[in-house]
């Protein structure tokens, strides 16, 4: 079972998490120590968001942040795990503990929404298997460090299909424009 804390003052566990994994999926696949420190000290990881270690058995294996967090539509911005740590599920349940988290502290968020890249063939399985509804394929929306660009997809899951344990089909062609 998986825990989560919120990170707390823990740079050199952030700098170490950061630069012993890479993220094929993330508009960075890799991040130099340099950044992190950088993104730590300007308040990145608090501005705004919230910030939680995923760990399993007291030991890191991935981050979590959830941004906008004061809005009424927050989004799950990032979820990382370590190389180690994916294919084993942890993905699906740190996301629904973000939709769980998020809809049990205020009743006024509304809907959470999350971006993912078109061929991140992973978290597009999350998403689905946590109830968020795909609402929109978005071309050359996904703006990579060495230039490319992608297409990316919003998932969204509001709050009565979270209550509900539903999954609301929408009905993106309604009208032909």
């Amino acid at each position: 079972m998986l825990t989560f804390k919120k990170l707390n003052k823990e740079l050199d566990e952030l700098v170490a998490f950061y630069t012993t994994n890479s993220w094929a999926f993330h508009a960075f696949p890799t991040v130099s120590k340099a950044e992190i420190i950088n993104y730590y000290h300007s308040r990145w990881y608090e501005e705004d968001k919230e910030t939680y270690w995923i760990k399993e058995n007291k030991k890191n294996i991935g981050l979590l942040i959830i941004s906008d967090i004061s809005d009424t539509i927050p989004l799950l911005f990032d979820v990382r795990l370590t190389n180690n740590g994916r294919g084993k599920g942890y993905g699906e349940q740190a996301v629904k503990w973000a939709v769980n988290h998020v809809f049990t502290r205020s009743n006024e968020k509304i809907r959470i929404e999350g971006y993912t890249r078109h061929d991140n063939y992973a978290m597009r399985k999350v998403f689905s298997k946590c109830n968020f509804q795909k609402e929109g394929y978005l071309r050359k929306a996904w703006e990579n460090a060495d230039g490319s660009v992608e297409d990316s997809l919003v998932y969204a899951i509001i709050r009565t299909d979270w209550e509900r344990g539903t999954k609301t089909p929408i009905n993106i062609n309604d009208v032909p424009f």
